[in-house]
């Protein structure tokens, strides 16, 4: 069985962060959620949106040792869908009934797959990932970048995907 779950997050799965999601998918065994498939509302400070999506994809996600979250660049940012998803982990840490679930974070191996129109990834789209992942104790594993300014193409990526997946290996 598969320990590599990766949350995908773009407005178009077959668009760039897609094709290189899917290079990097057959050098490792990983299941995929698209987070565009399902109902994860914004984060509530009431938490009424409780009974959206969010928990069983979360509960999915802590049965998995390693998360890679892929976006592609947005205005320096993840998409809109990935931020409401990292929004949403903050009921792991407010709701009491939820505090073991968010616990269960601490340890786990997180990477970062994404795609933009600049040759290296902005500091601030990584740099959002990497506090995230230290303020819950996830151990940051790397990350894998690609330059779409012309358009994806997979032979440029190869080296690079395959030392990405020998992080996950």
């Amino acid at each position: 069985m598969s320990n590599t779950i990766v949350l995908f997050s773009s407005s178009r799965r077959n668009g760039n962060t897609g094709k290189l999601l899917d290079q990097v998918i057959n050098q490792v065994d990983a299941h995929i959620i698209d987070l565009a498939t399902f109902n994860i509302s914004e984060y509530d400070y009431e938490h009424k949106n409780i009974n959206d999506d969010f928990l069983a994809v979360i509960k999915k996600v802590l049965t998995y040792d390693k998360i890679i979250f892929a976006s592609p660049v947005y205005w320096y940012a993840v998409t809109p869908t990935m931020k409401t998803f990292l929004d949403r982990i903050s009921d792991l840490l407010d709701i009491p009934d939820l505090l073991n679930l968010g616990r269960q974070l601490k340890g786990k191996k997180a990477y970062v797959v994404a795609t933009s129109i600049s040759q290296g990834i902005s500091s601030s789209f990584i740099n959002c990932f990497k506090g995230t992942f230290n303020y819950l104790g996830m151990e940051y594993g790397g990350h894998l970048h690609s330059d779409c300014s012309d358009g994806y193409k997979a032979k440029e990526n190869n080296d690079d995907v395959q030392r990405f997946a020998g992080l996950l290996n």
